[in-house]
């Protein structure tokens, strides 16, 4: 008992985003003005459907630049108005309307750009009265679409970059958070999710950025520029990271710790400073640059690498050490790239956005999705079938309110059975307190003034917390769609009742079709997605390898994507096989090994990318590279074949070349340092500098490697 309140409390406080307030206002204004202009002309009854229209074009609005904005708005109104239409046209036929939705909720569930929308506008304009003219009522709601669309649109010209500015600056904040923890030696969970936190917020950046129109120009060029040093300040980090832990293996001094810690620090405060410039349009100071931090972590360093001199019979030590501070250095070089870019200016010219552009997710996925009954397509299947059989329930027990029966199946039943439970949950019980809570100021203050001042409280703060959790959307937005969609019937204590009821019988339709219904059919697809990861992985490591034999365009950053997309998509399908009935635990478990044995070796080559910008002279690493590129290919052949796996990786004689290699650098640089000192910067010493990094790379590559392909990632037989 206790343990299910804990998880019914966990699940009610969750939080699945950030509050938007203007959002809510500005929504709230879109719906609440055409039921007022409707109230004083006395045509309230018309009014209700264009307030509907702004409704379903306000839960269909989208982010991102404005120009992405419109594009996606016009493809709204135009889905709220067709198919208010299809819903009117099988008005008056219960059983039609039986046979019709379904197909529509199963479309709309494998086309994103039609989305539940779809299903919505035509359950509630198939329950309209049937003497409704039908087209005149598409016209109004797609007035009350564009009215919202105009609304949301309405900061375009003077707020155009702000989608943009906003994204650069969640870029910033999110690598110095990442930079926060990234001196901290122990376990790296923490490290791990705030720098895929920090990548992820460049990539989207970069998509941002990306959906603007430019020409060209230098200043339209400048957010391109500032999001590329984002990511090689991460890139940086991370190379610094794996240092670190190799240089750790002889616990360094205290001190030298401590002001590395506020080396870091201090380039982590330029970013915020940074971010906050983006947000303000630079009008506010960009503060100093922390020369003061890197001088004292330079001199600390230094210290440090004269004692290890002193006492170490090789150089490897004070070479990694040496590398920590380059590395350091250009991580603030980095910044202080961004730093002048900002101050530069990053705006450019007007963003004309292509209203006509086909909607993402188009009739060819679709055919694709049905040829290999892909688990969206079962999804879909699985929403159609639920749907059918609330419609079928509500139409033949004739159902005074069976219309919400219908809703709830089809805004409940998500693609994981762990997901429909949350959903339902959240579902019920917000609804059971919205509908109270409006029956309630109904009783006490009855007529149309109470009505739409519970609908405008309703609409601001539902769209502003819908973002939040689903539980404050129903919760909030229960009263608003209640009163909306039956403006003109009052709501009394039984028909809250009857809606109560009937959320509740249609959340448990849609946990019966997420139980009992067909597999996601997402088990199949771990051995393929595993082969995908290794042979991108694979790819990647043969890139880098081009780049140390001299090949300055090889594709590392398309590889590195492809590789990151792969890892994504096999992490997508785990989690939402981990959120079934009965997972498979002990196949999630060895997914979970490879993906992070993945990122790993994305790490490892991160720090060898680094290197090979500059001279170095690798000695082996380059077939070293090309071997585990062969095996990782050998392992991905042979999951998807099941064919024995090949023998596990030993490159035990190309390691011991390399530290050979790495042996006479040594040798040749203490020779060295007996004739021009200790301290001179010669070619010889920046050689041994980029040599050790890359041994150490190499190193943990190599393990890294072995652990994603050598681990049995084939789901167990008969599954």
């Amino acid at each position: 008992m206790r343990a299910s309140f804990a998880w019914l409390r966990d699940t009610y406080s969750e939080s699945e985003g950030q509050p938007a307030p203007v959002y809510g206002a500005v929504t709230a204004v879109g719906i609440i003005v055409p039921l007022l202009v409707g109230l004083l002309t006395g045509h309230a009854g018309p009014s209700v459907l264009a307030a509907l229209g702004a409704f379903y074009v306000a839960l269909a609005a989208p982010g991102g630049p404005y120009g992405a904005r419109a594009r996606a708005l016009f493809v709204a109104v135009a889905v709220v108005t067709v198919f208010t239409w299809l819903g009117g046209l099988v008005n008056g036929h219960p059983w039609l309307a039986v046979a019709v939705v379904p197909v529509v909720a199963t479309l709309a569930s494998m086309l994103p750009w039609m989305g539940a929308t779809a299903t919505l506008c035509t359950v509630l304009a198939v329950i309209r009265p049937a003497s409704s003219p039908v087209i005149f009522d598409g016209f109004l709601e797609m007035a009350g679409g564009l009215f919202m669309s105009a609304l949301l649109l309405a900061p375009w010209i003077t707020h155009r970059l702000r989608p943009l500015r906003m994204s650069l600056a969640e870029a910033a904040d999110a690598v110095a958070s990442a930079l926060d923890v990234l001196p901290d030696p122990g376990p790296d969970d923490e490290w791990i999710r705030r720098r895929n936190k920090a990548y992820e917020a460049v990539r989207q950046a970069r998509v941002t950025y990306g959906l603007y129109r430019t020409g060209g120009r230098d200043d339209q060029e400048r957010p391109r520029r500032l999001i590329e040093t984002f990511r090689r300040t991460m890139d940086e980090g991370v190379a610094l990271r794996a240092t670190l832990g190799a240089l750790r293996a002889e616990p360094p001094p205290e001190h030298w710790e401590q002001e590395l810690r506020v080396a870091i620090s201090s380039v982590a405060a330029r970013l915020r400073l940074l971010a906050g410039a983006i947000e303000v349009r630079g009008e506010r100071p960009l503060g100093g640059d922390g020369g003061v931090a890197l001088e004292r972590f330079g001199q600390a360093t230094e210290e440090v690498r004269q004692d290890w001199l002193a006492e170490h019979s090789d150089l490897i030590s004070t070479a990694l050490l040496l590398r920590v501070r380059q590395t350091v250095v250009r991580m603030a070089g980095a910044v202080d790239r961004s730093r002048q870019i900002v101050e530069r200016g990053l705006s450019f010219g007007f963003e004309v956005p292509h209203l006509l552009e086909r909607p993402a997710g188009g009739w060819t996925r679709l055919r694709q999705d049905i040829i290999t009954r892909s688990p969206g397509f079962r999804h879909a299947v699985r929403v159609g079938v639920a749907v059918a059989a609330a419609m079928a329930l509500g139409t033949g027990l004739k159902l005074t309110y069976g219309h919400w029966l219908t809703i709830t199946v089809l805004l409940s039943l998500r693609d994981s059975y762990g997901d429909t439970v949350k959903r339902v949950v959240k579902r019920v019980g917000g609804t059971a307190i919205g509908a109270i809570i409006a029956a309630l100021a109904l009783a006490l203050a009855p007529g149309e003034t109470t009505l739409v001042a519970l609908i405008f409280v309703g609409a601001i703060f539902g769209f502003t917390f819908r973002s939040v959790n689903h539980a404050y959307w129903m919760t909030f937005g229960t009263p608003m769609v209640l009163l909306l969609v039956d403006f003109s019937n009052a709501l009394y204590w039984s028909a809250a009742g009857w809606r109560i009821g009937l959320t509740f019988a249609g959340g448990l339709i849609a946990l019966a079709a997420a139980r009992a219904l067909w597999p996601t059919g997402r088990l199949r697809l771990i051995p393929g997605e595993l082969a995908d990861l290794l042979r991108s992985h694979a790819r990647l490591v043969r890139a880098v390898a081009a780049r140390f034999g001299g090949d300055i365009d090889a594709p590392i950053r398309r590889r590195t994507e492809d590789a990151v997309a792969a890892e994504t998509e096999l992490e997508d399908t785990s989690n939402r096989l981990g959120r079934e009935p009965t997972p498979p635990e002990d196949l999630l478990g060895r997914v979970r090994e490879a993906t992070a044995a993945a990122r790993r070796v994305r790490d490892d080559l991160k720090t060898l990318v680094a290197l090979a910008e500059e001279e170095v002279d690798a000695g082996p690493v380059g077939t070293i590279l090309d071997r585990v590129a062969d095996h990782l290919d050998a392992r991905a052949d042979a999951l998807v074949s099941d064919a024995e796996p090949p023998a596990e990786l030993a490159l035990g004689e190309l390691l011991e070349e390399l530290d050979d290699h790495l042996s006479g650098l040594d040798r040749r640089r203490r020779d060295e340092m007996s004739g021009v000192g200790i301290d001179a910067v010669t070619t010889l010493r920046r050689l041994l500098v980029q040599a050790a990094g890359a041994r150490h790379a190499v190193r943990s590559l190599v393990a890294d490697a072995g652990r994603l392909g050598s681990a049995d990632h084939r789901s167990p037989s008969g599954a």
